[in-house]
């Protein structure tokens, strides 16, 4: 895997890769060798008023309980589901608009291994939705340029709080939620 904050996407202006540092901003064409291994930072323990009446491993906010995967649990968007359901959760989806900048705030601290995590979002007959039983999808914050076609999932981007539609087999990590 690249270093701790580098991620690589390909790049349609030079039909090539590029690699995007997005701790630092750092754009280059080949590979960066520097930077930790990857191999990431020890768990953030959660302390009892993050906890709240949620279970162990959970933080409490708005109303609901969220489980952020760990550092080096990615999973596709299907995978992510899976997991949030064996957890007893579904994967986030957003009640409130300011959920997404709160788990942005969390993730700065918690610190995840991708750049994006997970929504319950899906585009369905060329329409986006949270799926059944949430609310519409109204009034999305998207990152700039974004829907751009890319995929059929949604995923946050984790530096900014704002969705981006992405290719549902890629793996990320991802936060589940739950009511208490």
């Amino acid at each position: 895997g690249l270093p701790y904050g580098w991620e690589k996407k390909f790049d349609d202006k030079i039909n090539g890769f590029i690699y995007i540092n997005h701790v630092t901003g750092e754009t280059r064409t080949s590979p960066p060798t520097h930077g930790s291994s990857g191999t990431g930072p020890a768990p953030v323990q959660i302390s009892a008023r993050e906890q709240g009446s949620c279970k162990s491993g959970w933080r409490y906010a708005f109303n609901f309980c969220y489980y952020i995967s760990a550092f080096a649990d990615i999973q596709s968007h299907s995978g992510a589901q899976a997991a949030c359901k064996t957890q007893g959760g579904e994967l986030f989806w957003p009640q409130f608009v300011f959920e997404s900048f709160f788990l942005k705030k969390t993730l700065n601290k918690v610190k995840i291994s991708t750049h994006f995590f997970w929504t319950n979002g899906e585009k369905h007959s060329g329409k986006w939705d949270w799926g059944t039983g949430h609310p519409a999808f109204s009034n999305p914050k998207w990152s700039a340029g974004q829907p751009d076609g890319s995929g059929t999932c949604l995923a946050v981007y984790a530096h900014t709080g704002f969705l981006d539609d992405q290719p549902c087999e890629t793996q990320y990590n991802y936060v589940c939620k739950t009511k208490p």
